[in-house]
């Protein structure tokens, strides 16, 4: 297990290269982008999360390697913004060869925060740490 998580502009740091999943009060899922190109900047820029809806749940969807042989879903460990974010899967991504996903429900408290840190360990094993935007 050697974990690296995707970033937006492929530099290993900066914007994750990830996307939100919003389920709503009444069960629809909605997934939307967290990062956009930007064109008159040349640069991607964050899109913020919307976490202020009590009735919703938010989970970040990030992408990345060196994950699907990890010893058990228990020993994966993620922070954002310094807070606890369950990792609900971690493992292949299913459609592409070669690429994992890591599933973390993003904590409510996270609301306002601006730009945030993510980082996460796998069986000890720290990966490179990716930024996202809470609104």
């Amino acid at each position: 297990v050697a974990p690296g998580l995707k970033s937006a502009d492929a530099s290993g740091r900066g914007l994750a290269a990830a996307e939100e999943l919003r389920v709503t009060a009444n069960g629809e899922q909605i997934y939307e982008p967290i990062v956009r190109f930007d064109a008159a900047q040349n640069r991607f820029v964050a899109v913020p999360i919307e976490l202020s809806n009590a009735n919703e749940q938010v989970y970040l969807i990030l992408y990345g390697s060196g994950m699907r042989y990890r010893s058990s879903l228990s020993a994966v460990r993620a922070t954002v913004g310094g807070l606890n974010a369950e990792a609900l899967y971690t493992g292949s991504q299913g459609s592409y060869a070669g690429l994992d996903q890591v599933n973390l429900r993003l904590p409510a408290s996270l609301v306002g925060r601006g730009e945030v840190d993510v980082e996460l360990t796998i069986d000890g094993s720290p990966s490179n740490i990716v930024k996202i935007n809470c609104k």
